[in-house]
């Protein structure tokens, strides 16, 4: 039986990417067992809508709702009005539950400024979920530390390291570092299923504000090989680029951001924060995650730096202290649902621990308004399986 492919997107943009994810669907026989789903927002252009009925005419599977589409399907589900808020790049958890209920064994996210590769099979690439890991699947094992930084894998040409967005500032010494070693037999615990995948960038990676103010890194290559995290080793995940089974998705809500923290309102961290949680929630399954192919290219659309900045900073700060709290969690549950669940409560239980800049002016408030956000995404899903 074929595997059913969901690729999920929102852009308000010029379809400009969408040309090369038709042509690598076309060209590696994908097209019959893929549907694209683009999630548009008050500020997408008709071009969007045009590009899309214009696929479809091409006998690619294209999912484009239109807003009042979009309202009416949340509103079928009972979604509570502001879990999917408008112009924000949430928008994406409109597909995530579309490609849920049309029984997707594959859900691939990408970003609108992602280009396809040319040369290799996309979907085959991200077609890794599912399966074993293996030295046919995986060639190398980051263990022995936290952290795994997924840039490693890429050739900026300097000598400065260059860290992707979400990784905390604390974990940038040599000693909280993972060492790579060669995968020879698929893991006897923790891992021995890929989950999650996810893949590369090259041009202009996904770091945050600060390192493209500072370094202005440029992916010239990837390193030809893909890494499985250890049990106690973990890296941000984006929604750039990465793919998951179905059974992941009920711990993939792309988290609501907004939130006043400090005089700021917290942004650009809501795929970061929904990558940890995930991977929280898979290892604690002991699935596996895959980082190395597909390698897409970066091509970012326009942005104010120093706005992105201002943005970024709450999320910096409140990354550094709440993931080392998320990696050292215990949770409960046999399945994504029921374990995202659990970390849900874990959320709002431990917000009072935390004290200080950002968390006494709003911290809290954002970490309880998250869990109550996820029991809100587990009640959609629950509705969709009964249905």
């Amino acid at each position: 039986m074929s595997v059913r492919t969901d690729i999920v997107v929102t852009t308000i943009f010029e379809p400009a990417w969408l040309e090369g994810y038709l042509r690598n669907l076309r060209a590696h026989g994908r097209m019959d067992s893929t549907t694209l789903r683009i999630i548009c927002d008050r500020k997408t252009p008709d071009s969007v809508y045009a590009a899309a009925r214009d696929a479809a005419a091409q006998g690619f599977a294209i999912d484009c709702p239109t807003l009042e589409e979009q309202q009416a399907y949340l509103e079928r589900l009972a979604a509570p009005a502001e879990l999917v808020p408008w112009n924000t790049d949430n928008r994406r958890n409109i597909g995530f539950l579309r490609a849920l209920e049309s029984g997707a064994d594959v859900l691939i996210s990408i970003d609108d400024d992602n280009y396809c590769p040319e040369d290799v099979d996309f979907v085959g690439e991200h077609g890794v979920v599912g399966a074993a890991a293996a030295p046919e699947t995986v060639s190398r094992v980051a263990s022995g530390a936290p952290w795994f930084n997924i840039c490693e894998l890429i050739d900026f040409g300097g000598a400065a390291p260059v860290y992707a967005r979400g990784f905390p500032y604390r974990a940038r010494v040599a000693e909280a570092t993972a060492a790579l070693s060669t995968l020879e037999a698929p893991p006897a615990r923790g891992g021995a299923r890929i989950a999650v995948n996810a893949g590369l960038w090259l041009d202009d990676p996904d770091v945050d504000a600060l390192t493209r103010l500072t370094l202005a890194p440029q992916g010239r290559a990837a390193r030809p090989e893909s890494v499985l995290l250890g049990p106690q080793t973990w890296s941000p995940i984006n929604t750039q680029n990465t793919a998951m089974l179905r059974e992941a998705i009920p711990a993939y809500y792309y988290v609501r951001m907004g939130f006043p923290l400090q005089g700021m309102r917290i942004d650009r961290f809501g795929d970061i924060l929904s990558g940890y949680f995930l991977q929280a929630v898979a290892k604690h399954l002991g699935d596996g995650i895959r980082i190395g192919s597909p390698v897409a290219a970066h091509r970012r659309s326009p942005h104010d730096l120093f706005k992105d900045l201002y943005h970024e900073l709450a999320g910096v700060v409140l990354i550094e202290e709440l993931v080392p709290w998320l990696r050292e969690l215990t949770l409960e549950g046999d399945d994504y649902a029921t374990t995202y669940a659990s970390l849900a409560q874990a959320l709002e239980d431990g917000a009072e621990r935390f004290r200080g800049f950002v968390w006494d002016e709003g911290g809290r408030d954002f970490l309880r308004e998250t869990a109550g956000c996820m029991r809100d995404w587990l009640a959609l899903v629950a509705r969709i399986r009964g249905a």
